[in-house]
């Protein structure tokens, strides 16, 4: 079998990240106007792993290094800016970049047809190429964190007014999305046809980026979307570019300790493989007629958030989880107690709040990335004022 083709989009690679408003010449006139407010980025230790994967008999759509870097760099500043307005600073994904500006964006030809990476279970033999082609070439992979982006496909269902057929989701720290020829940043904002495409394809290129570098799903608070807009790893994949589209807190307390967010010279070692999980004592949650009471205690390196939200607990059904995340206090000998008020008002997009059942997962997260999440369960027809709901020793599991 012959090895795949593969290559760099353009040879000459520069060693940093963008981290000013300065777009290249050959940029569009779009993207120059809306990277013209660019912050100064905090300078990344690792950087995203971006690679364009075609099948061996379809080609990358025309323009596509220029095209995905305006976006990329659009996204790299919304992500900054979210950053920053929460509170850790104007930190990003890292990206490579190349002498001429754009991101380096690595081709990969599949040794196969490129119905052989459909959607559903085409991932893995996508990933199994992009993992020989980052063996061979170590020195091309800069994090554990890769970005997948293929060409849509062309058929019956397929084309450029319905792009579709590739993987289109985030898996571990992979994550998927898709190319099509309006896939530009030109038409972001507009409430037409080619506008209204790309705020699906791109919010949901921002939504799955977000999955790929450890982000689960969520929402926000009512007063908090009320003044915010919609949040990106909720239903913002839909809003991204025409609406108002954030980060929540708890989002971005989970990107402060993501590979490719930490800053150089503080960077841990990530994602160990004996990651141990939280000692949790004293958990407790009142509820007091109007809201509930969280407080915990921990060890005094984790970010702790809280998500409550109505069956069903699985996968894609937890858009609708509300995100708050845990204020802290040290006690000076390593340990910290958690602790949040969720007031019920702010709880109005959940159906089953005071009726029914409902589940508070806890999700802890540690400085080299590792995260750990455990639910309780609780029934709303039997809680009063004043009530406890029962938690018992807490079972974790690793990821989401």
């Amino acid at each position: 079998m012959k090895t795949p083709v593969m290559f760099s989009a353009i040879s000459v690679l520069a060693m940093a990240s963008v981290v000013s408003g300065a777009c290249p010449e050959h940029f569009s006139d779009a993207a120059k106007a809306r990277l013209a407010d660019s912050v100064e980025l905090e300078k990344p230790a690792n950087k995203l792993n971006v690679v364009y994967f075609t099948g061996n008999d379809n080609e990358p759509i025309a323009d596509y290094q220029r095209r995905l870097s305006e976006l990329l760099l659009y996204l790299q500043q919304f992500y900054a800016k979210e950053m920053d307005r929460n509170g850790f600073g104007k930190r990003a994904f890292g990206l490579n970049m190349l002498a001429n500006g754009e991101v380096d964006i690595i081709l990969i030809r599949g040794k196969k047809g490129h119905k052989e990476y459909s959607y559903g279970t085409g991932h893995n033999a996508c990933l199994e190429e992009v993992n020989a082609y980052f063996a061979a070439h170590p020195d091309k992979k800069f994090s554990q964190h890769t970005f997948v982006i293929m060409p849509t496909h062309y058929d019956e269902e397929y084309g450029n007014s319905n792009p579709g057929g590739v993987p289109f989701y985030g898996l571990g720290r992979n994550c998927f999305a898709l190319d099509y020829p309006d896939f530009d940043i030109k038409y972001l904002g507009e409430n037409t046809t080619k506008g209204r495409l790309l705020t699906k394809w791109y919010g949901g290129f921002a939504h799955e980026l977000g999955h790929g570098l450890n982000l689960p799903h969520n929402d926000g608070p009512t007063a908090m979307n009320d003044a915010l807009g919609t949040p990106l790893m909720g239903s913002g994949n839909y809003t991204f570019g025409l609406t108002p589209t954030y980060l929540t807190p708890s989002s971005c307390s989970i990107l402060d300790k993501s590979e490719t967010f930490a800053v150089a010279g503080k960077a841990p070692q990530f994602y160990p493989e004996n990651a141990v999980e939280p000692t949790v004592e004293g958990l407790s949650i009142v509820y007091d007629g109007e809201a509930l009471n969280l407080t915990l205690s921990c060890e005094e390196d984790f970010c702790v958030n809280a998500y409550i939200q109505d069956p069903e607990y699985t996968v894609n059904r937890d858009y609708d989880a509300i995100a708050f995340l845990m204020a802290h206090q040290g006690d000076g000998k390593g340990r910290q107690t958690c602790s949040v008020r969720i007031p019920l008002n702010e709880l109005q997009r959940l159906k089953n709040v005071r009726n029914g059942e409902q589940a508070i997962d806890l999700l802890f997260g540690r400085p080299d990335g590792s995260r750990f999440r455990s639910r309780v369960i609780f029934n709303w027809d039997s809680l009063k004022p004043g009530d406890s709901i029962p938690t018992d020793k807490l079972k974790f599991w690793q990821g989401y």
